[in-house]
């Protein structure tokens, strides 16, 4: 049984987290750091005035985007990004996942599903790396983790091994120099990742095995750096179903930016961005980016000279 007094408590943490989202939105670039974001935008064609509005005032060195749903860049992202400066990797197949990395600095070593040479990697357009020409370069990752379904589904078994595979290919990665990886992982970590636990009893993104699998992934060598940087019980969720969850901040948090841990102690800040979640017609995503403070002056300075 539920008492009053517990449900003021709640109501009154729902304020203050509505309250709070006028201060986590980049409100402009940040010329003194190496910024990136990740953004599952929900079909890259519907979002493409959001991103142009997103990119304009936050201005990320990187930007990860996943369910971009099409085969290739929609024509008018494809030229925004092109027009913005980005340098852009891309897979998709269908109208269905997709995923893609926009780099203001030039990429090399691209690869994607389809290219791993591993089953589960492969299956459908979900991971895409590639090297950034930063001094020292960064790897990119932007990853769309499988949804599961519901427990016990064939896809609910896919997105473990997955997982299972994706931690294999974090510790290489790790192990040959920084790695930022990003996107929408279809895992809340904790019960301080969902609105309340009550609600995803039995169903899939709270499980153990999800949990431990992607826990795997960070065993790897990676930080997840919103949490680290804000503490893990802050509920800065980052999903809202459409209608009225997002008013009332019922969401989760199922997307991250991760870093190794050198980079990660670089981390200056992290945002959310209710600017475009709070817009009209918006994904049921929210932006999430990550402040660096920059690995070299020089580095610095062509951040401030892009700005």
């Amino acid at each position: 049984m539920v008492t009053v007094a517990q449900k003021r408590a709640r109501f009154a943490r729902r304020l203050a987290a509505l309250a709070a989202r006028e201060e986590m939105s980049p409100l402009a670039p940040a010329a003194d750091h190496f910024r990136v974001a990740t953004w599952n935008v929900n079909s890259l064609r519907a979002r493409a005035a959001a991103l142009a509005r997103f990119l304009e005032r936050a201005r990320p060195d990187v930007v990860c985007l996943q369910e971009t749903k099409a085969s290739a860049a929609a024509p008018d992202a494809a030229r925004l990004l092109e027009n913005e400066g980005y340098y852009v990797a891309y897979v998709g197949h269908g109208a269905y996942n997709g995923v893609a990395i926009a780099s203001l600095h030039r990429i090399s070593g691209e690869q994607a599903s389809g290219g791993f040479g591993d089953e589960h990697l492969d299956r459908e357009p979900r991971l895409i790396t590639c090297l950034t020409g930063t001094a020292p370069p960064i790897r990119i990752v932007s990853l769309y983790v499988p949804h599961g379904r519901e427990v016990g589904h064939w896809h609910y078994e896919y997105k473990l091994a997955f997982l299972e595979q994706l931690a294999g290919r974090v510790r290489d990665w790790v192990a040959e120099g920084h790695v930022i990886l990003a996107g929408d992982v279809n895992v809340a970590a904790t019960d301080s990742d969902i609105f309340h636990p009550d609600a995803f009893v039995g169903l899939t993104h709270v499980t153990a095995r999800e949990r431990e699998a992607w826990a795997r992934v960070l065993d790897g060598g990676l930080v997840d750096v919103d949490a680290t940087h804000w503490g893990p019980h802050q509920r800065r969720f980052t999903w809202w179903n459409h209608g009225f969850n997002y008013s009332r901040n019922l969401g989760m948090r199922i997307d991250v930016i991760t870093a190794d841990r050198d980079l990660a102690r670089r981390v200056h800040t992290t945002w959310i961005d209710h600017l475009e979640r709070g817009a009209e017609l918006p994904s049921d995503h929210a932006a999430l980016v990550a402040d660096f403070d920059p690995l070299s002056p020089r580095a610095a300075q062509r951040s401030r000279d892009r700005a």
